[in-house]
């Protein structure tokens, strides 16, 4: 990795730190589901299938995506903590509620990854 890109890659980190750490404290845990967790998990996914798509395009800038992609969504995201508050719905006997968390954050973030590609092909094409 270039220094350029390593640089890149810590500054996106820094940013989706405390991007992850300000939606969490926006959007606290309920009773029911771990809302900011969520939100972050969602959010990072998107980008990151967006990212992916521009990534794939000859116009693709490697220390921008490595920056955006590997910097920024792996430190917004946290599927880490989706593991834990999983684990802990199930713990406390909330099964349902931990069935529907999962369930929505695996297959809500795979459908939100195909929507950002799907965004990005589409805006490639459209660009002359």
């Amino acid at each position: 990795m270039t220094p350029k890109a390593a640089v890149a890659v810590g500054v996106g980190g820094l940013a989706g730190a405390g991007a992850r750490w300000a939606l969490v404290e926006v959007l606290p845990a309920t009773d029911v589901w771990p809302w900011g967790v969520l939100a972050v998990n969602l959010a990072g996914c998107w980008l990151l299938g967006y990212l992916a798509a521009a990534a794939w395009s000859a116009r693709a800038h490697l220390p921008v995506s490595l920056g955006l992609g590997t910097g920024f969504c792996g430190s917004l995201t946290t599927f880490s903590a989706l593991t834990v508050d999983v684990a802990d719905l199930a713990r406390d006997g909330d099964w349902g509620y931990a069935a529907g968390y999962l369930a929505v954050s695996v297959a809500g973030g795979l459908a939100l990854a195909l929507v950002g590609a799907a965004l990005r092909t589409t805006r490639r094409r459209a660009t002359p």
